[in-house]
């Protein structure tokens, strides 16, 4: 998936409410942290399963939780 197609897919769901409170709360996590926004597009861009897991188990505990919460919002 490219950045353009992330966007998208996120704007569309960001109008369902549950949605939208998650994935900011998550975001504001990665926000908090210097350079994990970049790192998580290029997560979300791998797509082999094995290779994007074994990039998240290199990040740091928090930032892996909210990786993983914004993934999984986006496989939804």
């Amino acid at each position: 998936m490219n950045p353009y197609e992330l966007i998208t897919k996120i704007k569309g769901k960001m109008k369902d409410p549950n949605f939208a409170a998650r994935f900011n709360n998550a975001a504001n996590v990665v926000n908090n942290i210097p350079g994990l926004q970049q790192e998580i597009i290029r997560i979300a861009q791998i797509n082999d399963p094995k290779a994007q897991d074994a990039a998240i188990e290199k990040l740091p505990r928090e930032a892996k939780q909210a990786v993983q919460e914004i993934l999984s919002l986006l496989n939804m």
